[in-house]
């Protein structure tokens, strides 16, 4: 593996740590697999969180949005979801 490809997958591991502790502090359920996160709703909603190439992709029942990290305007978009959801 080249040293590129060791710094995309520890950015996606990074990235993946950080939406995770938000989510458990935030007592919401999920699921993390394949730089992915569904994060599932009693009304059987799910929103879903893609990492590719340190690209974030947050799809659910109101669109998809794209973000180039988890920064404030990702996690604002987020609770906004959480909070609808």
């Amino acid at each position: 593996m080249d040293t590129q490809s060791s710094y995309v997958m520890n950015s996606n591991d990074d990235h993946l740590s950080l939406i995770e502790n938000y989510l458990d502090s935030s007592n919401h359920e999920y699921q993390s697999h394949n730089n992915q996160i569904e994060i599932y709703s009693l009304s059987k909603s799910t929103i879903i969180i893609n990492i590719k190439k340190s690209k974030l992709v947050i799809t659910s029942d109101m669109g998809q949005y794209k973000f180039s990290e988890p920064d404030a305007n990702f996690f604002k978009k987020l609770n906004y979801l959480l909070v609808k959801f």
